[in-house]
């Protein structure tokens, strides 16, 4: 289980949402956490995203329009910084995976305790999970994060392709 704790809910948990499309993950999570901030690249996921989150009553959350490899530093450095506040990523990139500046920005600000990662290749995110764990260097500053599970689902049956989900920890 992820640092989102649905039974009691958690308001000094901040949900950052990487490549958040239409930002059903984050809407889902919203009322564990104290606020939400959905981060895509695509405008127009970015306006149905702030609709879904309108019908569901959801006021806790905020989408940002932008490459997670510019938005992810801005957002995540505008989050009031509290010896209290943690914040859970949540990634879900396309194929190739997170740009290595959104890696180095993930691994450098102290308050992200935990990311899970949804990955819909395998084969094409080795560098990203090598990078969120991989010792301290200048490039990659920050604590690494370690591996803790991952699980494979299908949603495309009867195909060979499959998402998995990991979950990192500090």
């Amino acid at each position: 289980s992820s640092g989102i704790n649905a039974e009691y809910g958690d308001d000094k948990t901040v949900l950052l949402d990487v490549c958040c499309g239409t930002g059903t993950i984050g809407i889902i999570l919203s009322k564990y956490v104290k606020c939400v901030h959905g981060i895509e690249i695509v405008e127009s996921a970015v306006e149905d995203a702030k609709k879904n989150a309108e019908r569901n009553k959801i006021k806790n959350i905020t989408f940002y329009a932008g490459n997670a490899k510019s938005a992810v530093p801005r957002v995540v450095n505008n989050i009031p910084k509290s010896p209290e506040t943690r914040i859970v990523a949540i990634v879900d990139p396309p194929r190739n995976g997170l740009h290595a500046d959104v890696i180095a920005c993930l691994r450098k600000n102290e308050m992200i305790a935990e990311i899970v990662y949804v990955s819909c290749d395998i084969k094409q995110i080795s560098d990203n999970i090598v990078n969120l764990c991989c010792p301290t260097s200048n490039r990659y500053q920050g604590d690494p994060f370690r591996f803790v599970s991952s699980v494979a689902v299908d949603l495309f049956p009867h195909t060979k392709r499959f998402e998995v989900i990991f979950h990192f920890q500090r």
